[in-house]
């Protein structure tokens, strides 16, 4: 009976463990995969839009960052993105030691070992009319996380000569159910040096 019971304990702690890092990473306390509920916490949303089957909430936050959660039909978090304000202030991300408007692609192609992957529906290039966005998405244990780096002024007009990967600072970032990102942006491009990163 006590080996049962010790047996059972060690169970239901692998069994927490697990729950705990599937839902490592988060953007202002919410996860992939939580209940739509979670986003009460949030207050009212200033827009609410419909975009297919799926709920988008919008809010900006205190800090003046932009926050969006897609919720699908079974009301489910499925999408989260976090947009910079383009402060000068390299506001705090939500992820560990990663900062708006500082950290480069550079930087995370260090930390993560590769340039990760892009979706062959969005590849991994976007122009803006200030710039252009460079899309970096890594597997983590249970998402998809993009980085979105920005070039300010890609035109040539900049006399910066630094590389391209050391001027794209961090604009945006999303976390993404990986059934989702697949539905929306296809099949999978990775670098040849690409690796599950086990960030967290």
């Amino acid at each position: 009976m006590k080996n049962a019971l010790v047996n059972g304990m060690i169970a239901m702690a692998f069994i927490l463990t697990a729950a705990h890092c599937t839902h490592a990473q988060s953007l202002h306390g919410l996860h992939i995969g939580e209940d739509q509920s979670f986003l009460e916490k949030l207050g009212a949303p200033d827009a609410v839009e419909k975009y297919k089957s799926y709920v988008v909430r919008k809010w900006t936050l205190a800090n003046g960052n932009e926050l969006s959660a897609t919720v699908n039909s079974a009301g489910k978090i499925v999408y989260l993105e976090s947009d910079w304000n383009g402060n000068d202030d390299a506001t705090g991300s939500d992820l560990n030691e990663l900062r708006f408007g500082s950290t480069s692609l550079a930087d995370l192609r260090r930390r993560f070992g590769s340039n990760g992957f892009m979706f062959k529906g969005r590849g991994g290039v976007l122009n803006t009319p200030d710039g252009i966005v460079m899309i970096n998405a890594y597997d983590t244990a249970s998402v998809v996380v993009t980085f979105f780096t920005k070039v300010v002024d890609s035109t040539g007009k900049s006399k910066n000569s630094n590389p391209a990967a050391d001027r794209a600072k961090l604009d945006a970032l999303s976390l993404a159910d990986g059934g989702y990102a697949k539905s929306e942006w296809g099949e999978r491009v990775y670098d040849p040096h690409y690796k599950k990163t086990e960030w967290q």
